[in-house]
């Protein structure tokens, strides 16, 4: 380190610039989240109650992964099964041999939404139906439970667009297997 590596970082606010982006890239990432939270409820509104509020989780240190944000939405609509099944929907960024990515230099960034505590029968009936129709959608045992995740690798905010389309619309086909 150098006398000018530091009065750089004085003159620029660097070191104030380095705080602030870990909280600036979750806040931005939550609203893109919440949206896309938003979209998947009005895909399936009979599985969600109205007046539930979904909740936002962002660790730079999960016990497994990387790093995530995610939003857990209960799922208490009239439609609902008995339970606490939630739809979650996030950015993890996981070793790629976790999602079995050997494709993928650095982290996978999984953009998806997988559902909480739901029946593992029904997941994997949606995740072979997922493959055998030729949806545009990875899928992975999820890291931090029992259940399936369904994704796509992103690196662009274009991308995340793109992939929010497609997940809502899968889950529009596929929302009706979680249904009591």
């Amino acid at each position: 380190m150098t006398d000018e590596f530091l009065s750089e970082g004085l003159r620029n606010n660097r070191y104030l610039k380095a705080l602030r982006l870990p909280e600036q890239f979750d806040n931005q990432i939550e609203a893109r989240l919440k949206e896309f939270d938003q979209r998947m409820v009005d895909a399936q509104p009979r599985l969600f109650d109205p007046d539930d509020s979904p909740g936002f989780n962002s660790n730079q240190s999960p016990s497994s992964g990387l790093a995530l944000q995610r939003i857990n939405h209960p799922m208490n609509g009239p439609d609902a099964p008995d339970g606490s099944q939630n739809l979650n929907v996030h950015l993890y960024w996981m070793e790629p041999n976790r999602y079995g990515r050997p494709d993928i230099n650095g982290a996978v960034r999984a953009f998806g939404y997988k559902i909480k505590s739901a029946d593992v029968d029904i997941d994997q009936e949606v995740q072979s139906a997922t493959h055998n129709d030729g949806w545009s959608i990875e899928t992975s045992e999820n890291p931090y439970d029992n259940n399936i995740t369904f994704y796509r690798h992103v690196s662009s905010v274009p991308e995340i667009k793109e992939t929010e389309k497609t997940l809502v619309e899968h889950f529009k086909e596929f929302g009706e297997q979680y249904k009591a």
